[in-house]
């Protein structure tokens, strides 16, 4: 990967899996960039393909076509071993359930420990690293504590301590915020915000809570399994944000439905040049 390629570069995707017989599909030609550093919350409702891109970038799920790519890596291309390799050393995931990001009968400690096993590092360095994850999280002194002893802010941010054990480049979180009241939700964005500042990670956030928009610099909407929107977070405080229409590389466009129930499209639409804009209206 160069310094002017995306960390994330996802191509005209498709994802198709089956489901009580059938097959569904998830991701319909989706495409989506993230820059390193950068901070993306993804949007959408149930269904729209949000959880299938975590699983696809999380090399988890194989696309079934197009082109992902994570740091260089291609996943589709990846062996079984290097999946596991790419898993442990270049992407990092905090799940919405504690249950899927702590084990329950070791400690807080012990628990950022575990990704580190077979790294190399050695157990000073495991241990240091560890420490040094928690204490930026203000959980140090909960290092020796079992999950259960923690609150429910208290694991998600030990959660989280997991996920950047290895200081992945991308780390993916599925609504980390999804079971957490509004002040232990401000405090994990913030710390969130805070550990992507320390440690140049790149984080794509899933999520339907607007508090977490508010933390990031982009907001992706999905809709149908293709990219539909996007909102830029405004340089400055105060100012609208303004939400773009993502044309896709087929020149596609998916537009707003209220947009569309406001002029009565519906079918087929009249497209036009005009002045150097594009102009849809309905026929007439």
């Amino acid at each position: 990967m160069t310094a002017a390629e995306p960390l994330v570069s996802c191509e005209n995707v498709v994802h198709i899996y089956r489901a009580h017989g059938l097959e569904v599909i998830a991701l319909q030609g989706l495409d989506l960039w993230v820059d390193a550093g950068e901070m993306v919350a993804v949007v959408g409702r149930s269904g729209s393909g949000k959880t299938t891109l975590l699983n696809v970038l999380a090399a988890l799920d194989t696309p079934s076509a197009g082109r992902v790519a994570v740091a260089g890596q291609d996943l589709g291309r990846l062996t079984a071993g290097e999946r596991q390799r790419y898993r442990r050393e270049v992407v990092g995931c905090l799940w919405q359930s504690p249950a899927l990001n702590l084990a329950p009968d070791l400690t807080v400690e012990q628990n950022v420990r575990l990704p580190m096993t077979g790294s190399g590092l050695g157990g000073r360095r495991e241990a240091d690293r560890a420490r040094e994850v928690l204490d930026a999280l203000g959980l140090g002194h909960r290092a020796r504590w079992l999950p259960d002893m923690l609150s429910a802010g208290e694991q998600q941010r030990a959660g989280l301590a997991v996920a950047l054990a290895n200081r992945p480049a991308l780390l993916l979180a599925d609504e980390p915020t999804g079971h957490l009241g509004r002040d232990a939700a401000g405090r994990l964005m913030a710390d969130l915000a805070d550990m992507r500042r320390r440690l140049g990670t790149t984080v794509l956030v899933v999520t339907h809570d607007r508090l977490v928009e508010r933390h990031v610099d982009r907001v992706v909407g999905i809709r149908d399994g293709r990219t539909s929107t996007e909102t830029r977070r405004p340089p400055e405080d105060g100012e609208p944000a303004e939400e773009l229409v993502i044309v896709d590389q087929a020149g596609r466009l998916q537009l707003p439905r209220a947009h569309v129930a406001a002029v009565g499209l519906a079918g087929r639409a009249r497209v036009r040049v005009e002045a150097g804009r594009i102009v849809i209206e309905p026929p007439s």
